[in-house]
């Protein structure tokens, strides 16, 4: 009767483990997962201000617009230096809990150099008033600066190159309630 009991006990605890397992790992799909953005400054930027600095994490979004790529931050300031000194040239790579999604190249509507080739993260400032702020202005994540040329064939490619890791920084952005499809 003793050995009944013990298998009983090690019946009941491996059942246990099992469901307990699987309730962590629904729960783990439901939760939202870690996302943030470092700003790297290229080693040929003609003026040297930092090398690397936060961006924002996933506490930062309020909301993506999938179709507009804008993306609304919480009262966030970032440092002037990423958009408004071209000659600082910053990008910005997309971080999760597995490595690097993508990175972007940091614009905004002060440079006069555009970035065909390239997925950006724009910030469009909303005028003379504002040239020192940049909190709550208008923030895009777009292929190409001022815009792109439909069916380039290296937009194409990037595109590609980048689909996995959008589809991962969507798919987090949904779970946390923050996607606007």
């Amino acid at each position: 009767m003793k050995k009944n009991g013990v298998l009983w006990q090690i019946l009941i605890l491996v059942l246990a483990a099992t469901f307990s397992s699987c309730g962590d790992k629904e729960s783990a799909d439901t939760m939202p997962h870690s996302l943030y953005a470092i700003a790297r400054q290229s080693a040929s930027a003609p003026l040297q201000y930092k090398a690397e600095m936060p961006v924002f994490s996933l506490n930062d979004i309020r909301s993506f617009n999938t179709k507009t790529g804008e993306i609304i931050f919480n009262d966030l300031t970032f440092d002037k230096h990423l958009f408004y000194d071209s000659s600082c040239q910053y990008s910005v790579y997309f971080y999760d809990e597995h490595g690097l999604l993508f990175d972007a190249r940091a614009v905004s509507w002060l440079s006069s150099v555009g970035y065909f080739d390239q997925l950006t993260f724009q910030c469009a400032f909303y005028g003379p008033d504002d040239q020192l702020q940049t909190t709550n202005n208008r923030f895009y994540l777009q292929y190409g600066y001022p815009g792109i040329i439909e069916g380039d064939e290296t937009v194409k490619e990037l595109m590609k190159k980048n689909a996995a890791g959008m589809e991962r920084f969507t798919n987090i952005l949904r779970q946390a309630g923050k996607l606007i499809e």
